[in-house]
């Protein structure tokens, strides 16, 4: 009985071990759609830095169309504020309005209403902080 439980808690351990492992490279073949929904992925199992590395690798492979740009930047703010890094969240959310300000029409508008929730995500007191 002994035996089995050692067993089974060296087994989860290992498992735990080999989950936590971060992500090095991303196929040159993959969509921004594939790499951002494998961020998503990550960020659901608690890897963001697997999913940090995913959000860049499509702004450096896709980042000149605005449009993709605009919500790989979104997703790495979410990924920043997921790991109370407000002040790294509000300046890459305030980037985005920002691109909204110049681009308006040319990008999907969804990620300027996401952005200004996300903003005030930020607690309070990290958020007068952030904006002085």
């Amino acid at each position: 009985m002994k035996k089995s439980i050692i067993l089974t808690a060296l087994f989860v351990a290992s498992m735990l071990f080999v989950s936590c492992k971060t992500l090095k490279e991303i196929p040159e073949d993959k969509t921004s759609a594939q790499i951002i929904q494998m961020g998503q992925n990550y960020v659901g199992n608690g890897d963001y830095k697997s999913a940090e590395f995913c959000y860049s690798t499509v702004i450096e492979r896709y980042g000149t169309n605005p449009s993709i740009y605009v919500e790989a930047r979104y997703e790495l703010g979410r990924v920043y504020l997921a790991e109370k890094k407000y002040d790294k969240a509000y300046s890459t959310f305030t980037e985005v309005l920002d691109i909204y300000d110049r681009y308006g029409t040319m990008i999907p508008g969804a990620y300027k209403k996401l952005c200004n929730i996300s903003i005030n995500q930020i607690p309070a007191i990290k958020l007068q902080e952030l904006k002085k």
